[in-house]
């Protein structure tokens, strides 16, 4: 008996031209992967000028793509881009993209609108504003609309594209932002399945810390799909409480370094890379309400700095705002301080804090970081004053000085709460030889950057590890962070 033949599968290519113009075409690109393959795998690969996107040819369920427009609540006019008496326009856009000759492409042609890129707004902006020089002085010449066009077939999966961008946006009382993100992917990926991912970002401290926290969010929830994400296309419209525009911009926004970080810890499998990412994630979700107090609000913006490009100075900026919020909520109900509390509050998120930095820095010793919590929990009142003057330190040798004296001090306090005969001489012979685990580093940290940068992990550290006590409380925690733990249940 003969074997049966060979089942061949049926492969399709689809060519996605690039215009320049990152959100729209990151828009487009998506939506033809969709189109042609939803959830199926579909194969892209950046050829230069175009995009290859390929795989076996399926029998796709129109409803389902009518299904992902409808997130945007199309209009009359984009619905039509897909549907023409009743009948949906596969074989158009099968057509269309499949030619690899430009020129040959035909296709009614529709207005382009701000919403796939502020680049192709109506006015005197644009992908070629010099083509019409009239138009950039409308009050001379009376030109005053300019208008994009492009074919049916590009417009439409611009819009199914764009039904998969996150939403960030940004409330004040002089004006109202709302910026449009898409991924940005390596040279060759495979799309498999439906981008899934959370598409409503609003954040107290304002559009850019609500846009890095999208962004944060959409790489965590893409890690089972290992998509290589390289950056991130947006665009942004700022309008008055009029509706009056204030002004626009699109682009790149710019966070290699994090997608970096985060696609080495998806190939590696580093789940400490991943926890790292999540604690940052959970704090910016936990203060993006407009009751999260100022002192919190102005951390999360350092946080976004450091997420977006991780440097010795944002560090620092965290760790001070840290200290503070935890200091205030020894006194009053600060929002938003238990998470600040949990913010980098464990060692294996310094030890990544480190490794995003990518200087070659020392190990924080935990003996001596325990120490100085220990010491810093005895003064009641007057913690803060000394661990600002650890802050405050210039160089490491002034930094040792300053952390032996005040383990010295909390050795002598031990023994007082401990009913011993306080021995000040000998406080002092033990917190001399914990500083002198400091000393045997400190050939490495003769660079004022990377003394800065060790330094404010090593406070981080403290504070992770610290408990102050409070007036009122039997817990050592701050009032205000024991009711909202109670609150949190």
């Amino acid at each position: 008996m003969p074997l049966p033949a060979r089942l061949e599968l049926g492969k399709e290519t689809y060519l996605v031209y690039k215009t320049g113009i990152p959100f729209y075409d990151a828009a487009r690109l998506i939506g033809v992967a969709h189109l042609f393959f939803g959830t199926a795998s579909a194969e892209v690969e950046d050829k230069g000028n175009y995009w290859e996107v390929s795989g076996v040819g399926i029998k796709r369920d129109e409803q389902q793509v009518l299904w992902i427009i409808n997130r945007l609540n199309p209009t009359k006019t984009e619905r039509k881009l897909f549907q023409k008496d009743g009948v949906f326009l596969w074989k158009e856009f099968a057509e269309f993209f499949s030619e690899r000759d430009v020129a040959n492409r035909k296709g009614s042609r529709e207005k382009l609108k701000a919403e796939y890129d502020v680049a192709l707004q109506i006015g005197t902006r644009g992908i070629d504003p010099l083509s019409k020089y009239e138009v950039l002085a409308p009050r001379s010449t009376g030109e005053i609309l300019k208008q994009f066009k492009a074919p049916f077939q590009e417009v439409a999966v611009a819009t199914l594209g764009r039904a998969f961008a996150a939403s960030v946006r940004s409330f004040t009382k002089r004006q109202r932002e709302e910026i449009y993100i898409l991924p940005v992917f390596r040279e060759r990926f495979v799309i498999s399945g439906f981008l899934e991912y959370e598409r409503s970002f609003v954040h107290a401290s304002g559009g850019w810390v609500a846009a890095v926290w999208a962004a944060l969010s959409i790489l965590l929830d893409l890690t089972t799909k290992r998509l290589p994400v390289i950056d991130f296309a947006y665009t942004r419209e700022a309008k008055a409480p009029t509706g009056q525009p204030i002004f626009s911009d699109s682009g790149y926004l710019g966070l290699g370094k994090l997608c970096i970080y985060w696609w080495n810890g998806v190939k590696e499998g580093k789940q400490e890379t991943l926890n790292l990412l999540h604690n940052f994630r959970e704090f910016l979700e936990n203060t993006s309400g407009q009751n999260t107090h100022e002192q919190v609000q102005a951390l999360a913006r350092h946080v976004a700095a450091f997420i977006a490009n991780p440097n010795a100075e944002a560090l620092t900026k965290m760790e001070q705002l840290k200290a503070r919020i935890l200091a205030n909520s020894q006194t009053q109900q600060v929002i938003g301080g238990t998470v600040a509390r949990r913010l980098l509050g464990r060692g294996e998120h310094l030890r990544e804090v480190k490794a995003m930095l990518q200087l070659d820095l020392p190990e924080v010793p935990w003996q001596i970081s325990e120490a100085l919590a220990k010491a810093l929990g005895f003064d009641e009142g007057g913690w803060m004053n000394q661990f600002t003057r650890l802050e405050n330190t210039p160089n490491f040798s002034q930094f040792i000085q300053q952390v032996e004296r005040i383990i010295s001090r909390g050795c002598y306090r031990e023994q007082q709460e401990k009913g011993q005969q306080p021995n000040i001489r000998e406080a002092m012979i033990r917190a001399h030889d914990l500083a002198n685990t400091l000393r045997g580093i400190g050939s490495a940290l003769q660079d004022e950057k990377a003394f800065r940068a060790w330094k404010a992990i090593f406070l981080l550290d403290v504070l992770s590890r610290a408990r102050m006590r409070t007036e009122g409380s039997s817990e050592q925690t701050g009032e205000g962070e024991a009711r909202e733990l109670s609150e949190e249940g």
